[in-house]
């Protein structure tokens, strides 16, 4: 578990830092794209709202959005529906941080998870880094929570 996630004073300072553009690139990691996605579907907001927060804290760090680099649609779409399945689960009294830790348990340690939905000619592709691309994969498993079901 990373460090801002181990108290909830340390996960408030790192989302202040994160809305603040202070995260270092370097720790901008698959974990932290998790959990700030997993905050933010956890407060309401959609995968339009994930895209919005990375590409500003992107502009903070100068990571620029090309067709070959920076941010990608379809993987981010395909994060947010798997922390969606996964927080729907949680209880009416779950609390960000505990959407978080949740996101990151399940996660952080599967960042190639989409590989089991997509070819790699569809993730590599333009045209899936600019707008969103459905699985092309016909045996995709449905995997939750860390099991495949």
């Amino acid at each position: 578990m990373p460090p801002y996630l181990l108290s909830v004073d340390a996960f408030s300072e790192f989302l202040r830092r994160f809305s603040a553009g202070e995260i270092p690139r370097a720790e901008w990691n698959h974990a932290a794209h998790l959990t700030v996605a997993a905050v933010t579907i956890h407060n309401g907001g959609t995968a339009e709202t994930v895209r919005e927060r990375i590409l500003t804290y992107n502009k903070t760090q100068g990571i620029e959005s090309t067709p070959d680099s920076g941010y990608h649609e379809t993987v981010t779409r395909f994060w947010v529906d798997r922390i969606c399945e996964l927080t729907a689960g949680l209880g009416r009294g779950a609390t960000a941080w505990d959407a978080a830790r949740a996101a990151v348990a399940a996660f952080a340690h599967r960042g190639r998870l989409f590989d089991t939905y997509y070819s790699y000619n569809i993730v590599a592709s333009r045209e899936a880094r600019a707008a969103y691309r459905a699985p092309d994969l016909s045996d995709a498993r449905v995997i939750r929570y860390g099991h495949e079901h």
